[in-house]
């Protein structure tokens, strides 16, 4: 959690439970604990509220960041070759033996099948 979101979480509990002291004070003595029973409950949900916005911010701070990594990688991913470049790379590995003509004529059908 960044130091800012830290910090506004930490001073809206703060407030949170200050107004809390404060309402369970002003409930009369013949509520019997009613009054700071409810403020109690009120003061937990609001600040498990608050925690889940600031959870579900972060993350999505994280998956948009995510995205924008996926989609730099994708814009620097050199271009594809073309057919002619490729059939020219196979026309070496032919040439220098680290290919059979039977592999050779198998990739060639594969690159000419995509046009």
């Amino acid at each position: 959690m960044s130091g800012f979101r830290k910090n506004a979480m930490n001073t809206m509990l703060f407030a949170l439970l200050v107004s809390v002291i404060a309402i369970t004070a002003s409930v009369p003595a013949q509520a019997g604990g009613a009054g700071a029973f409810l403020g109690g409950i009120a003061a937990v949900k609001i600040g498990e509220n608050i925690r889940d916005r600031t959870d579900a911010q972060e993350d999505q701070a994280y998956y948009a960041q995510q995205q924008a990594q996926i989609a730099q990688a994708q814009a620097n991913r050199p271009p594809a070759s073309s057919p002619e470049e490729q059939i020219k790379k196979l026309d070496k590995l032919l040439a220098g033996g680290y290919i059979t003509k039977d592999e050779y004529n198998t990739q060639k059908q594969k690159i000419l099948n995509n046009l």
